[in-house]
């Protein structure tokens, strides 16, 4: 067992280590946060492409919600959002504090997306369209190509 300094700096050492080797994907993403929001309003490219809402629809918002401690709002906007936090969290402990291999979480993933993929089919039976998150936004770029066209082939 290690001491708790040369603890501490390996921890370190390991998340600054993983977030230099993502630094390209988190500048990618920064930008493209910034562009999405100050041009289109909306973050979510399926949102922004087709006008329907996809299966992560109202992620942002319950964890913003959960942020501000109300926790059953995030359950109506998003009630996966708190396997998310867990598997992070299971995640950053495996990783960061116990330092052991975090491969085995992968399946734990596929299991919470696959998850994700049948509520979002139950939810757009039984709540398309409806209320925000679960609603048609008709700025989207498909309806607005279908409007070009209808103007040209006038």
């Amino acid at each position: 067992m290690m001491d708790r300094k040369k603890w501490i700096k390996e921890s370190m050492r390991m998340i600054r280590r993983d977030l230099w080797s993502i630094r390209y994907v988190i500048l990618v993403l920064g930008i493209y946060f910034f562009l999405a929001w100050n041009i289109f309003y909306s973050s979510c490219p399926f949102v922004m492409i087709t006008g329907f809402p996809c299966p992560g629809c109202g992620l942002s918002r319950a964890g913003f919600s959960i942020l501000r401690g109300e926790f059953l709002q995030a359950w109506y906007l998003h009630p996966f959002i708190y396997g998310i936090g867990l598997l992070t969290a299971v995640f950053v402990i495996r990783r960061y504090i116990l330092h052991k291999e975090t491969g085995s979480l992968k399946k734990w993933l596929i299991f919470l997306l696959a998850g994700m993929f049948v509520f979002y089919i139950y939810r757009m039976i039984r709540y398309f369209p409806g209320e925000p998150p679960m609603s048609y936004y008709p700025g989207n770029l498909l309806s607005r190509i279908a409007q070009a066209f209808q103007v040209l082939n006038r």
